[in-house]
């Protein structure tokens, strides 16, 4: 009797220690049954989605890290049909968006070259899409700072406001060349500050209708061929020559070899503080979709030029990483 006495009091015993664990680890809630482990209230719903996360394969670290980063919305919209390999070094970007996560894979995957804060970058500049596809007509071309390259047009038949005509001080051509108004006066105080420091820049192009520009790529296409036009020429309506913004000096050919003589390494050192940016730098080619054009710059206004030239990567770059 004694020893099964014995016996029932230790499994009682033992029974109240386990629920006395349990309860101190967990605690349930009515009918829905909310589990809280260590203590901290998380709803039935997330619980499930961490179980989820742990079947898919990531380890608690990996979902603490999740947790941080991403809202629990998000992590049940994107993340539960699949385990991503690259997910956690991906979050590690300021710059990630949880709902391009199979666009950062995907491009990954054929560009393993990359670090994973230039992939977030590329892919957010739009270059996991073959240029010239998925375009998007801008409506904030009266804007200094409105973006037009190979993701971005202006609408069809679009004609910059408050043209003004280029000095003839500052051109050797008597062509009509056509800055808009905030534009031209700021080249005036390069060239004129240029001039000081015994550089001599001319106006070379500016301005270009739709038509124009249409003229230009189409010339270089029957000339030169289709993917030499591709690199040097804009299609209508993707060209910043449109907006009235963009200018070309002195030797505008890639085969002048503007980018040894002493006039790009000034504009190169200065252009910004004139409001101007160097446009399609080299190196930056995949980005831009631009081959090398050190004649090319772009009128942004001092503040914003000043900030993409001290950021030292193109203008695309420069948006994604101070993108409101």
């Amino acid at each position: 009797m004694k020893k099964g006495f014995l016996g029932i009091t230790l499994i009682i015993v033992a029974a109240l220690i386990l629920f006395g664990t349990y309860v101190y680890l967990y605690k349930i809630k009515g009918n829905d049954q909310e589990i809280i482990p260590d203590g901290k209230d998380i709803t039935k719903e997330e619980y499930i989605y961490k179980e989820d996360l742990l079947v898919l394969g990531y380890n608690v670290n990996e979902i603490n890290t999740i947790e941080s980063k991403i809202s629990d919305s998000d992590v049940k919209k994107y993340l539960l049909s699949e385990k991503y390999n690259n997910l956690i070094e991906l979050l590690k970007s300021p710059y990630f968006k949880i709902e391009h996560i199979d666009r950062y894979e995907s491009y990954y995957s054929k560009n393993k070259d990359y670090s994973f804060e230039d992939i977030v970058i590329y892919v957010e500049i739009g270059l996991d899409i073959e240029f010239y596809t998925n375009i998007t007509e801008i409506t904030n071309y009266d804007d200094y700072d409105a973006v037009v390259n190979k993701y971005y047009k202006l609408p069809d038949n679009f004609e910059a406001k408050d043209l003004v005509s280029i000095d003839s001080k500052y051109k050797k051509s008597s062509y009509n060349y056509r800055l808009r108004k905030v534009a031209a006066e700021a080249l005036y105080k390069m060239i004129d500050a240029a001039l000081e420091d015994n550089i001599k820049l001319w106006v070379v192009s500016a301005y270009r209708t739709e038509s124009t520009q249409k003229s230009l790529f189409n010339n270089s296409k029957n000339s030169d061929g289709l993917e030499h036009a591709l690199l040097y020429s804009a299609k209508p309506g993707h060209s910043e020559h449109q907006l009235g913004l963009a200018v070309d000096l002195n030797m505008a050919s890639s085969k002048a070899h503007f980018e040894n003589t002493k006039e790009y390494a000034w504009l190169k050192a200065n252009s910004y503080k004139y409001g101007f940016i160097e446009r399609y730098p080299k190196g930056k080619e995949f980005i831009t979709g631009y081959g090398f054009e050190p004649w090319h710059y772009r009128y942004l206004g001092i503040d914003l030029a000043t900030d993409v030239y001290t950021d030292g990567g193109t203008y695309e770059e420069y948006l994604v990483k101070h993108s409101k």
